[in-house]
């Protein structure tokens, strides 16, 4: 009998269900029908059994993972986008980016993760959305700032953005922005470059 191209072969069925509470006898046994979301969570899958039987989300679309979110309860989250270029490309083509992004780049730890990465081009994620995501945590501002190509990564991202992540005048200075870079690039005036710590 011929498989289906989606039928999960033996190493795939070995691999997901690896050190889960199902054994390899009853992963070899089940229906390939009856392999799905809730069976994976129910047995504990996690995101190294899903990459290393190589099913990707159009295939996992089919079987239950009709959102982005039904990856984040599986344990999926922005460090896995991040490593896995071909990954996020999957799951950003079946469910969309904008879907993509809602699960997986919340926090200020997500744009951490994502910034510089082939994700954040393949999820249109701009500086602005990274710092969005940073708001009122400093620390990881100035790392998604670091992250980014030195000196020219303000363009069009407005000084409130700037301000409400935190960023100040030895963190941009240390990321190659001078006062006249921050002027350019964001339109600050003097009373938000004062903000920032500038002098003049």
């Amino acid at each position: 009998m011929a498989h289906s191209p989606s039928t999960l072969k033996e190493r795939a069925r070995l691999a997901l269900f690896h050190c889960t509470s199902m054994l390899p006898a009853e992963a070899l046994a089940t229906k390939d029908d009856e392999i799905d979301f809730n069976m994976m969570l129910c047995h504990g899958v996690k995101p190294p059994n899903i990459l290393a039987a190589r099913v990707g989300a159009m295939a996992l679309q089919k079987r239950g993972f009709d959102t982005p979110l039904k990856f984040r309860q599986l344990g999926f989250d922005a460090g896995h986008l991040a490593a896995d270029a071909a990954f996020t490309n999957e799951l950003s083509l079946v469910h969309g980016r904008d879907a993509t992004v809602s699960a997986f780049v919340v926090t200020a730890s997500d744009a951490v993760a994502v910034t510089g990465t082939e994700a954040q081009s393949i999820l249109g994620l701009t500086p602005t959305d990274m710092l969005m995501r940073c708001a009122g945590f400093p620390s990881e501002a100035g790392c998604v700032l670091e992250q980014l190509p030195h000196g020219v990564s303000l363009k069009g991202v407005l000084p409130i953005v700037v301000l409400d992540a935190g960023l100040r005048v030895h963190q941009l200075k240390a990321c190659g922005y001078s006062l006249a870079q921050v002027v350019e690039q964001t339109g600050a005036n003097g009373r938000e470059l004062t903000k920032f710590g500038f002098a003049f």
